[in-house]
């Protein structure tokens, strides 16, 4: 083959590499503008039938899955994703602050198999803006949007163990008084052994054995035996 033969060989690959670069360019706008359409279609119709979504079930879980495919905020009505709260979110309340609550209810039930639902304020802050990666919360946004929670009563109001840590609880596990004592020691190096109980309670034996068994059994806790170290009752949403 000559030289010639070689260039017009190239050439025509070349053409053809041209051309198909042309037809994905023009098949990749036409993707982008049926999406565009879609989701102002998606925009009439929610405002049409905004209420009637929100009253049937089936339409609206419909609805959410076809927005999360479009990669769109599950909340009907929301275009962009929010950030931050705006003025009139800070003034009435909601917005924002609805979008947070319900990522606060998420995240929790998310994570009980992990931690049996119960976690420290601190911790709650740290894995929910884990989930939000550059779009970081306050923890003031946090207490707002826990405060609609606990006033709904979606979850308990949190408590202030002895040593300040506050847990709130995404569990309808009960805790006696007993069970908060030992949530406290817990709080302080995320973990507490039974001898370690013995001797800052008067209590005996048994009575540990069950409280820890309740924390076990409920998830809240972890074991973790070892011949050198003894044996430590983790509580994986006290660790922040």
């Amino acid at each position: 083959m000559g030289l010639r033969d070689i260039e017009k060989k190239i050439k025509v690959k070349s053409a053809f590499q041209v051309k198909d670069a042309e037809l994905m360019i023009k098949e990749l706008e036409q993707m982008i503008g049926n999406i565009g359409e879609i989701k102002k279609q998606l925009k009439k119709f929610e405002k049409k039938f905004g209420d009637k979504i929100t009253e049937n079930k089936d339409y609206y879980e419909k609805l959410a899955d076809l927005r999360k495919e479009l990669g769109l905020p599950m909340e009907i009505g929301r275009f962009d994703w929010q950030e931050t709260p705006t003025l009139k979110d800070k003034l009435t309340g909601r917005g924002f602050y609805d979008i947070l609550a319900n990522e606060i209810i998420e995240l929790g039930q998310k994570l009980t198999p992990e931690n049996g639902g119960i976690m420290s304020l601190g911790e709650l802050f740290t894995q929910l803006n884990k989930t939000r990666p550059g779009k970081m919360v306050s923890i003031d946004d946090m207490y707002r949007s826990l405060e609609k929670l606990i006033n709904a009563q979606l979850i308990s109001p949190y408590k202030t163990l002895e040593s300040g840590t506050k847990i709130v609880e995404f569990t309808t596990v009960e805790f006696s008084q007993d069970h908060d004592v030992i949530l406290n020691y817990a709080s302080r190096e995320g973990y507490v052994t039974k001898e370690d109980l013995l001797m800052r309670t008067d209590w005996n034996e048994e009575r540990i054995d069950r409280c820890l068994t309740f924390f076990e059994e409920n998830g809240i806790a972890r074991v973790d035996r070892s011949y050198a170290a003894g044996t430590k009752y983790w509580f994986p949403g006290l660790i922040s």
